[in-house]
């Protein structure tokens, strides 16, 4: 088998340059409204105040209902969740916030979350796999409560 390094340096070619980019924009959430033009962002969900310890247990207990698809459990963090999204921003945090297809993976706050919460949004202008690399980094530093690193095809 003839090895071919093609993809991992296309993969250090994309770090490269995730590493120089920087949001065209970043502002806190408000309402639905101000997303409805924006296509591709990484977000992060942060608890105000509340007790981190208690948020992980009410969260666990709810996707233990097992009743709709929710993300991955880690460990306590007032940063509850880092995600993007490539093609519809205000729906993406609709289905965190309010309301998603039950097989949908998101927090679903509607049906357990009782706190205040902040979103962050960080507005990109890069291909895809670009802001997939930038979305795992800030996750990868802020050690979210709840979600996965990488893709979904991954």
């Amino acid at each position: 088998m003839r090895e071919t390094t093609e993809y991992i340096d296309k993969l250090v070619e994309y770090c490269n340059e995730a590493k120089k980019s920087k949001p065209i924009k970043e502002f806190i959430y408000t309402d639905l409204e101000q997303l409805k033009e924006i296509k591709k962002a990484i977000y992060i969900i942060e608890e105000i105040g509340g007790n981190k310890d208690n948020t992980f247990d009410d969260f666990l207990s709810y996707k233990n209902l097992k009743d709709r698809n929710c993300p991955k459990s880690n460990t306590p963090s007032n940063i509850l969740y880092v995600g993007s999204s490539t093609t519809n921003l205000k729906g993406r945090i609709k289905q965190h916030i309010d309301e998603a297809p039950k097989k949908t993976y998101a927090l679903h706050f509607k049906y357990w979350f009782k706190g205040e919460y902040k979103i962050t949004i960080l507005v990109y202008d890069e291909p895809i796999e670009i802001l997939q690399i930038i979305e795992d980094n800030i996750a990868y530093n802020l050690k979210p409560a709840f979600g996965k690193m990488g893709g979904n095809n991954k």
